[in-house]
């Protein structure tokens, strides 16, 4: 895994463009309560946050993945990069997008885990499409899998499809929640439990 810096603006917000082109063009999950624009639109603007949290990464250079990781237990800023990411949501996605959005980042995880002291958390996870059906999911997953197995953690992730679930699944990871979405759909909470092995 590479994590991404010296990152251009142009090089930022082209990642964010493939990452919300990869979520959208799946056809199904909650980021499709958007139009495409809006939802391509939240990806940047996520990408760009996770990658001023430093917690942005990819597969290799020719990155055919990407995803945000980092341990509850860190001290990121992540209070004042939160109020960046909304403020620049707010400004750049119409008031129904927003209200759209809102159900979609609201992080089960958080509430499922919080009496845990630390656990690694998984975010935003994206093969890219000329590259799925190719394992990269299972090398997306290796680098925070291997942080959890050697603190003994916990790791953990939010995701919006079955056809998600299943994937997970096949690299290790069980179903921990299912949360259902005001305007519809389901949120679900996966975890691999190093904690306990």
């Amino acid at each position: 895994m590479i994590k991404l810096t010296n990152l251009t603006d142009d090089e930022l917000k082209t990642i964010g463009r493939v990452i919300g082109e990869a979520f959208y063009d799946e056809g199904e999950g909650a980021f499709t309560r958007l139009d495409r624009n809006a939802a391509i639109k939240t990806f940047e603007i996520m990408t760009e946050c996770y990658y001023r949290l430093g917690v942005l990464y990819t597969t290799s250079d020719k990155q055919e993945g990407y995803l945000a990781y980092w341990r509850k237990g860190e001290k990121l800023k992540m209070g004042r990069e939160s109020i960046r990411m909304v403020w620049r949501l707010l400004r750049g996605l119409s008031f129904g997008s927003i209200k759209k959005l809102l159900p979609v980042l609201n992080n089960p995880y958080e509430k499922i885990y919080k009496k845990e002291a630390d656990y690694v958390v998984i975010s935003m996870v994206a093969v890219r499409r000329e590259f799925q059906g190719q394992s990269f999911l299972q090398v997306l997953l290796q680098e925070p899998f291997r942080i959890a197995k050697e603190q003994k953690l916990l790791c953990v992730l939010d995701t919006d499809t079955e056809l998600k679930v299943k994937k997970y699944i096949s690299c290790g990871m069980k179903k921990s929640a299912e949360t259902p979405l005001k305007g519809g759909g389901i949120m679900y909470t996966m975890e691999r439990d190093y904690k306990n092995e």
